[in-house]
């Protein structure tokens, strides 16, 4: 999934208000090309950063 396709769901799904937000800062942050492929656990509580890593590790 790209990053855009992420940030979507995740906003589908309730765990973020603001897909474009999380996007940008996926992006600014150097997260996007990290990603990695699996199934992951995250709530709505989590930060941007926090979801960010467990996307990315």
């Amino acid at each position: 999934m790209t990053t855009s396709e992420i940030a979507n769901r995740l906003s589908k799904e309730k765990v973020i208000d603001d897909a474009a937000g999380f996007e940008a800062y996926m992006n600014e942050h150097d997260f996007a090309k990290k990603v990695q492929i699996d199934e992951f656990v995250v709530t709505n509580n989590m930060t941007y950063r926090q979801l960010a890593h467990t996307l990315t590790h």
